[in-house]
């Protein structure tokens, strides 16, 4: 008797639907799995026989092929398990097969038959959902994750003999594990109002982690006004400046004023974190926008990933949130020019044993560097004593191609004694609703297209819906001349231009918001 299991495979950051095919013939007693499975698949034979025998199943005393199909693709992992031991027990017939077409099956098991968590089960679901699977049987470890979608039945087992009960309509199914105010909206449900605003409830999804207030930050309020723009606009930052500007601590607080992640956001970013396997045993999926902030001895793999099959960098890590590169100047420049592409495509693209891969690395860069090794150059203190040549390879480590990539650069000068008694410091709210206001007039303006921020916009797009009035014109075209600009940067500032009249609420770009523009390119 041949059986017909679903489960699923993890391409990348996405998944591929596979079928286990169980035949059980006459013959010597022995269990081939053949589909290009990887050692911890052929590996599944031994684990699976314990299971079944310790669950109180019998396993069968004639020839078991497995088949897993489609064959050409190449499959790695341990989750592949529980599908083949349902498969085993469907074509014995000690299980019922009739629901064996609607549900998908992850989870390796122990020898003892207890179905052990896995990574990757969020976008293995996703996957099973897209091609019509209703139901989905996952270890109970992951039901967190599961809990995202509530249109699909959710049978989170902790043994091999409770899976075998969902196929004999022993257990009921679960939608959603997530209260409702938390539960993310489906086929175009509309979340609810939050009381009192027109905002959605969509903002419940945000964590309670706070690392601090920006009304915290002394001193620094120009700094301030330069992250509202970058965070606005989705323009990367670099600030510059000696040691103890507050360079670290503005930087921690930048997912706070993002926007929260919608819907499509949490699943696509808990997807990522899924497969690193860096969700928390339980959790319910990735609800703030992610900080990465990597050391500086990180590896290129580190970074934009690695690896076969390839798993996610720090930047893909990253994404829809803030890869911070603290004390820039430290990295290798090899490892930091491998940014390159990845910051203008958007995307990391693997080729590994003749497969591609393509992760998404849409991030807010934001980077920090001192303005010499020791710190202190050019702060005024007369502390520096680093020769010329030490500055110039300190700098050096980031390349011409890289800085001109990072659309805003920023000193950060020392604070003076005086500002650190302020007390009425643009605050995280503030700076919050500010951006909100950019974020909605940019979501209106893009409608139907594929760009979301002003700096996703092409040379093209920014010519039209870039352009300063005449005397803004006059300004760019004097500083393009008396800077020796070039074309490139023209751009950003035109970009940096429109965020700025979007966070003041202008339909046109005039001359201040030029000149404003301007200011957060001079230093490149």
């Amino acid at each position: 008797m041949i059986s017909k299991v679903i489960t699923a495979a993890v391409r990348g950051i996405s998944a591929m639907r596979i079928q286990v095919e169980t035949d059980i013939s006459k013959g010597l007693p022995q269990v081939t799995v053949v589909g290009l499975g990887d050692t911890s698949v052929k590996e599944s034979r031994d684990r699976i026989r314990a299971a079944v025998v310790n669950c109180g199943f019998q396993f069968p005393s004639a020839r078991v092929t497995v088949n897993l199909s489609p064959a050409y693709l190449r499959k790695k992992g341990s989750h592949f398990d529980l599908a083949i031991a349902v498969g085993i027990l469907a074509s014995s017939g000690q299980v019922f097969d009739r629901k064996l077409s609607d549900i998908g099956f992850m989870g390796e098991l122990s020898l003892s038959g207890d179905v052990k968590g896995c990574d990757g089960i969020l976008p293995m679901i996703m996957e099973l959902r897209k091609t019509g699977v209703g139901g989905a049987v996952i270890p109970f470890e992951n039901a967190g994750e599961a809990a995202l979608f509530d249109d699909m039945d959710i049978y989170p087992v902790k043994t091999l003999a409770e899976a075998a009960e969902v196929l004999n309509l022993e257990r009921t199914p679960e939608r959603g594990g997530m209260p409702e105010k938390g539960r993310i909206p489906y086929k175009g449900r509309k979340p609810e109002k939050a009381a009192g605003s027109g905002e959605t409830a969509e903002k419940e999804f945000t964590e309670c982690e706070n690392p601090g207030d920006f009304g915290d930050v002394k001193g620094q309020e120009q700094a301030k006004r330069a992250i509202m723009i970058a965070v606005a606009g989705g323009h990367g930052i670099l600030m510059t400046g000696s040691p103890a500007t507050g360079k670290t601590m503005l930087s921690s607080r930048i997912p706070d004023i993002m926007m929260p992640m919608d819907r499509e956001e949490i699943l696509e970013t808990t997807a990522i974190y899924s497969i690193a396997g860096l969700l928390k045993p339980g959790s319910k999926g990735v609800m703030r926008r992610p900080f990465r902030s990597p050391a500086a001895g990180i590896s290129k793999a580190g970074l934009i990933g690695g690896g076969y099959p390839p798993v996610p960098g720090e930047i893909t890590l990253a994404h829809r949130g803030v890869l911070f590169l603290d004390e820039v100047g430290e990295y290798d420049r090899d490892v930091l020019d491998s940014l390159r592409i990845p910051l203008e495509k958007k995307q990391v693209t693997l080729v590994r044993r003749g497969e591609k891969y393509v992760f998404p690395a849409d991030c807010l860069l934001v980077a920090a560097s001192n303005p010499c090794k020791c710190g202190y150059y050019g702060d005024g203190s007369g502390r520096c004593t680093c020769t010329e040549e030490e500055i110039r390879r300190y700098r050096g480590k980031l390349s011409g191609p890289i800085i001109d990539r990072i659309d805003m650069h920023i000193y950060l000068y020392p604070v003076n004694y005086e500002a650190l008694g302020e007390r009425d410091g643009v605050t995280t709210a503030q700076m919050r609703e500010k951006i909100r206001r950019a974020w909605l007039i940019q979501k209106e303006r893009y409608k139907g297209t594929d760009v979301r921020l002003n700096a996703g916009l092409t040379e093209k797009e920014a010519a039209k819906i870039c352009r300063a009035d005449d005397e803004g014109e006059e300004l760019l075209r004097s500083a393009y001349e008396r800077l020796k600009l070039n074309p490139r940067t023209v751009f950003k500032v035109r970009k940096i231009a429109r965020t700025v009249a979007d966070v003041e609420g202008e339909e046109f770009i005039k001359s201040v918001h030029v000149a404003e523009a301007l200011q957060y390119r001079e230093r490149a």
